[in-house]
């Protein structure tokens, strides 16, 4: 039983499905590639005086050197859970990103960081992003303009 062990191992090494653990890096094994940056990124949306209930935002990036490597929320309550994303946008160079809000209240106004996406850029230098507002909408879903600015974490405010 030991030695089919040891070969489905061997087998799935063989195949890269598998890496041996390092024990370098940040705990977990696997150390960051050499020449890669890990970049964070916020999106941030200003709807000025008008409450914001919803957007939708596209993204694009040089699929080549950018990888997405995760995707959270925002500052504002309504926005603190990780926007809607399909999931092969993290590595096809374009990703679509949304969020709402159901309660009038709850939606903010002003400039609000609503995403936070986590870049791995081969490399080391910084990314070529673009944003695009797709859509935006006030509380009741009419559609209002908002400024929109893409910033590395710790810049927006």
């Amino acid at each position: 039983m030991r030695l089919l062990w040891l070969l489905v191992l061997a087998m799935l090494l063989a195949a890269g499905c598998v890496t041996p653990a390092s024990g370098a890096g940040n705990g977990s094994g696997n150390a960051p590639a050499a020449g890669v940056l890990f970049l964070p990124v916020d999106l941030w949306l200003d709807s000025g005086a008008v409450p914001l209930a919803a957007y939708q935002v596209e993204l694009t990036y040089d699929a080549n050197s950018v990888k997405i490597v995760g995707l959270e929320g925002g500052t504002a309550t309504a926005y603190s859970d990780a926007p809607y994303y399909d999931r092969a946008g993290f590595e096809g160079g374009r990703i679509i990103v949304a969020a709402f809000t159901t309660e009038e209240e709850g939606a903010p106004r002003g400039k609000v960081r609503v995403a936070r996406l986590h870049l791995a850029v081969a490399g080391g230098v910084a990314p070529d992003l673009t944003a695009k507002l797709m859509s935006a909408a006030r509380p009741g879903g009419t559609r209002i303009e908002v400024d929109v600015q893409l910033k590395p974490s710790g810049q927006g405010e």
